[in-house]
């Protein structure tokens, strides 16, 4: 008896303290992804946001580790190529459709992020999201986040963007033109929330639930469709953007 309380003694302190590195490795990655959205208060400091190869965000001061990207992503690239300024790794988001979707993979998400030193430097989106979204107004949807109310205990962050006028801020059309049909949508009376589901794709092609999910989702009103709020979540890191004009405001 004593034998066995002595077992199980040695795999309880084992699990805690496994545990234990698993919430204090998420915990440094989480303090450094909050030095990133403090760097977005400057954003001109710290960032540059460009078309060279898609919709590109570049890292003037690098905090992200390769740990980091790979544990958000919960594994590494599909692909790494060598390239002049270190590694471009790819990674691809298979959006998921319901049974009577077919969209093919035209609206999949390929990322590809440029390493360098060890930190995250670049990443880049497909072209298809600068066709509703210019840079100077992206760039000023980026610096809200760095505003945003950040909850350590909830792993969260909310902000949001202010526009000079309604027309400045996109509408639900927009999001689909961009992402395709959404995954789901639902009716929430004077306003309604589109739902887009993305599986994280294995290096084999293939993307299961079993992946890394990222979900997003936007809610617009039902006349004017523009966009009232977008939200996503990934890794159990949870992100909100909410628009509003300064005549509301005022």
């Amino acid at each position: 008896m004593e034998e066995y309380l002595f077992i199980n003694s040695k795999r309880l302190f084992v699990f805690l303290a496994l545990f234990l590195i698993i919430i204090t490795l998420s915990s440094c990655i989480f303090v450094r992804m909050i030095k990133v959205k403090n760097q977005l208060n400057d954003f001109e400091t710290n960032f540059d946001l460009n078309d060279e190869r898609g919709l590109t965000l570049v890292f003037l001061n690098p905090v992200l580790l390769t740990d980091d990207v790979i544990w958000l992503m919960k594994g590494g690239p599909v692909s790494v190529e060598m390239i002049d300024e270190g590694e471009l790794w790819t990674y691809v988001f298979q959006k998921q459709h319901t049974v009577s979707q077919d969209e093919g993979d035209s609206y999949d998400i390929p990322i590809l992020m440029v390493i360098e030193d060890g930190k995250l430097a670049e990443v880049t989106f497909p072209k298809r999201f600068l066709k509703n979204l210019s840079i100077p107004l992206l760039k000023k949807m980026l610096a809200s986040m760095g505003n945003a109310d950040v909850s350590k205990f909830r792993r969260s962050a909310s902000s949001k963007y202010i526009g000079k006028d309604p027309t400045e801020i996109p509408t639900s059309d927009n999001v689909m033109e961009t992402l395709g049909v959404p995954y789901e949508v639902e009716d929430l009376g004077e306003n309604s929330k589109l739902s887009y589901l993305y599986y994280l794709e294995d290096s084999d092609g293939s993307a299961n639930k079993g992946n890394l999910n990222f979900e997003l989702w936007f809610i617009a009103g039902n006349e004017d469709k523009r966009l009232k709020r977008v939200g996503g979540k990934i890794r159990g890191v949870k992100l909100s953007l909410d628009f509003d004009t300064i005549q509301n405001n005022l």
